[in-house]
């Protein structure tokens, strides 16, 4: 029963991380910091998108993960993979921005394209990740406390 109990409490603490995961990855934190400037901004329309999750690794829930044909301000019309949830295939034209000059991601060969009212954070972000390691450690803390106690009612009880 006891390693029933603690197995268990593992589980809690567990999903609580994946939770705070999830919300970091979608409060994006590093794309919130001044490091990745706007560097550009233009109207996507999306070419087409393919689901991720309900587990994956940008988190719980179901993402979509859209290829757009966007023309910059900049002059320029240039074939991109979005991050994951910021655009979705019901999208006609989307006002977006690129954030950051050199990075890439998503194997895409494109900086970042989110879209235009979309705001990182990193106060979020980060709030996130603490608060469901919080929510777990404490629920995992509950079981083992309820194990306990349990156990102590038992021993008195003899």
């Amino acid at each position: 029963m006891k390693w029933l109990a603690g197995l268990f409490a593992l589980v809690i603490l567990g999903c609580g991380c994946l939770l705070g995961m999830t919300g970091f990855t979608k409060f994006d934190p590093a794309a919130g910091t001044n490091s990745r400037p706007v560097v550009d901004r233009g109207v996507a329309r999306v070419a087409g998108c393919t689901s991720s999750g309900p587990v994956s690794i940008h988190g719980f829930g179901h993402w979509w993960i859209c290829q757009a044909d966007v023309a910059w301000e900049s002059g320029q019309r240039t074939h991109v993979t979005a991050e994951p949830g910021q655009l979705m295939p019901s999208d006609q034209e989307v006002p977006v921005v690129q954030r950051g000059e050199s990075k890439v991601r998503n194997g895409s060969g494109n900086p970042p394209v989110y879209r235009a009212d979309f705001e990182p954070s990193v106060l979020l972000g980060i709030g996130s990740l603490l608060g469901g390691m919080g929510l777990g450690g404490i629920g995992a803390l509950a079981v083992l406390g309820t194990v306990a106690s349990r156990r102590k009612n038992a021993q008195e009880r003899e």
